[in-house]
């Protein structure tokens, strides 16, 4: 959770972070004054992610939902957040931008 939450100050695109447990989740927005979902953003991440073996659910518009196995690896478990981190370094401008 820290980890993710330090991504919020990275990019503007991410809204809010939130989680309990192994559940994890990414408000992206296109304005973090008004928290207007990302849609197109987080399509693409999603989409970038899958590519790179990482599946996760996308609702409401623009949260990402990280739900992974009670049974995961800290190497696995690592490796999936630096997919996610890389496709958000890489497209979240862009993402922020177009949406």
């Amino acid at each position: 959770m820290k980890r993710l939450s330090g991504w919020q100050t990275k990019s503007p695109l991410i809204g809010d972070v939130r989680g309990r447990g192994l559940l994890f989740g990414l408000d992206l927005v296109t304005d973090p004054a008004r928290k207007t979902p990302a849609v197109d953003a987080a399509d693409r991440i999603l989409y970038a992610c899958l590519e790179m073996g990482l599946s996760f659910k996308v609702s409401h518009g623009g949260f990402l939902t990280l739900t992974p196995p009670l049974t995961i690896g800290e190497t696995e478990l690592d490796r999936a957040l630096t997919i996610l981190e890389s496709v958000i370094e890489t497209l979240g401008t862009k993402g922020a931008a177009s949406a």
